[in-house]
């Protein structure tokens, strides 16, 4: 694997991601004071918190009332793995709230290219198709919900959001690990010879490593067969990123969750033989829940209703992503009829789940009863998948491989994304100048108030970043 297509996608999205900052620090020149710029007015409790992080408060902190440890568990302190991962080595640094977003939002743009180049250079073989797409499920994933730009050039309204996988802490800090996640799971579930495309010959010997990487392990492992070995790694990196998810944000695991569920269901249903070590990560999955739910138990009795948990049964078939993941399953199953593909090869199982995850994140209250604001999962996650579907159904139809197209494609989608960024962005230009300009006397007012005093402002974004 060539990562030189990888850098390249992550530099691109790096450069999306960091459009809002470049506009801020372009417009005030040497007058800027240090303030980021935020592109989804949530960021400001959230930096609150990081803030109160850096500053080594306790987890149960609340960033609006200011309260410590007496505060019940809430959506902070639950989902503290991307904060806590933000503000150690930022308090480490010595740099600030401020200073810590503008990094992460750098960081999380390299990340989620590089994370994406992975898993589509491991699903498919192709580095350049691999760069192009991870450029390309970024950069059309506004698109595919119908909303930012394409909204506002229909009239809808003002173009936003930004680019939401980006929005920080989450979902941008823990973006990266759900396609991490993915690809631990493609590593656990290949045997040796499989080409992903294809299914594997009747007679094939069911090997993990390579001879020449068995004939290296230590005489001290040798008693453990190899492909035990490659499982168990493969399934505890798996369930480490799994964790991360669930203790980062909720619609970002429980849509792990869903395409886990979609990709066993069609294992079990083709490679049944392999179908254990799916069910190893599942036992896993369910141990890193019960942490969870425990601290869920001990949530404010308020959380519910501000996060607008409702109760309902009524199915939700028409959101776009969903939709766009039935176009992927059409043109899956083209492939299979033209021969292009195996039904029972990873590849296509793993696009099936891809294409079907949208559907069961938007439809499960039909089961479970609760429908907690679906609207985050077409905007935050279900949009992403869904063109992750369609890139790799597109791809297996096979006129576009090893060709320039996907190149094309991918300057295309970065050409997009670019301006999808400048006029999302530009929404909230003169909220970040405005919340630059008061720095001083912001900064005024934390060197000179005590503990516990409050501060009115009759501005409201000077009073939001108070």
């Amino acid at each position: 694997m060539r990562w030189r297509w990888g850098v390249l996608a992550g530099l691109a999205l790096m450069f999306l991601s960091l459009v809002p900052q470049l506009r801020l620090w372009y417009a005030r020149g040497a007058e800027w004071q240090g303030q980021y710029a935020y592109n989804d007015i949530d960021e400001v409790a959230y930096a609150a918190y990081l803030n109160a992080l850096i500053a080594a408060r306790p987890r149960r902190n609340d960033p609006y009332t200011g309260h410590d440890a007496t505060s019940p568990e809430s959506i902070f302190s639950v989902q503290f793995a991307t904060p806590y991962a933000v503000a150690l080595p930022a308090r480490l640094l010595g740099l600030n709230a401020p200073q810590a977003m503008i990094l992460l939002a750098a960081l999380t743009g390299l990340a989620t290219g590089l994370a994406l180049f992975w898993l589509l250079a491991a699903l498919t073989g192709d580095e350049r198709f691999a760069a192009a797409g991870a450029v390309i499920v970024v950069a059309c994933g506004t698109l595919a919900c119908g909303q930012g730009a394409i909204g506002y050039l229909r009239g809808f309204g003002p173009a936003y959001p930004f680019l939401p996988a980006f929005r920080r802490y989450v979902p941008a800090g823990a973006f990266p690990v759900f396609f991490a996640f993915i690809v631990c799971i493609w590593n656990l579930t290949r045997r040796h010879g499989d080409t992903g495309t294809e299914g594997e010959s009747a007679g094939a010997p069911k090997k993990d490593l390579p001879a020449a990487l068995s004939h290296s392990i230590s005489p001290a492992s040798a008693s453990v067969p190899p492909c035990l070995r490659v499982s168990v790694l493969n399934s505890l990196c798996a369930a480490a990123c799994f964790a991360f998810l669930v203790f980062s944000y909720f619609y970002l695991w429980t849509t792990a969750l869903a395409w886990l569920l979609c990709l066993a269901v069609l294992w079990l249903a083709a490679r049944r033989e392999d179908f254990g070590r799916l069910a190893f990560l599942g036992v896993l999955a369910g141990a890193v829940l019960l942490p969870y739910a425990w601290l869920l138990a001990q949530r404010a009795e308020t959380t519910d209703a501000v996060q607008l948990l409702t109760r309902a049964h009524a199915p939700d078939l028409l959101r776009l992503p969903a939709l766009l993941g039935l176009l992927a399953l059409v043109l899956l199953a083209g492939g299979i009829l033209l021969r292009r593909n195996d039904w029972r090869a990873p590849l296509p199982l793993f696009t099936a789940a891809f294409a079907l995850t949208p559907f069961l994140t938007f439809n499960q209250q039909i089961l479970t009863g609760r429908s907690l604001q679906p609207i985050h999962y077409e905007v935050f996650i279900g949009n992403y998948v869904a063109v992750l579907a369609l890139a790799l159904s597109l791809w297996q139809l096979g006129p576009s491989r090893r060709t320039i197209l996907p190149l094309a494609l991918g300057v295309a989608a970065f050409s997009w994304g670019v301006y999808e960024a400048n006029v999302t962005s530009a929404v909230l230009d003169e909220a970040n100048l405005h919340r630059d300009r008061a720095q001083p006397a912001l900064r005024r007012v934390s060197e000179t108030c005590q503990t516990g005093e409050t501060v009115f402002s009759a501005d409201f974004i000077v009073a939001d970043e108070l």
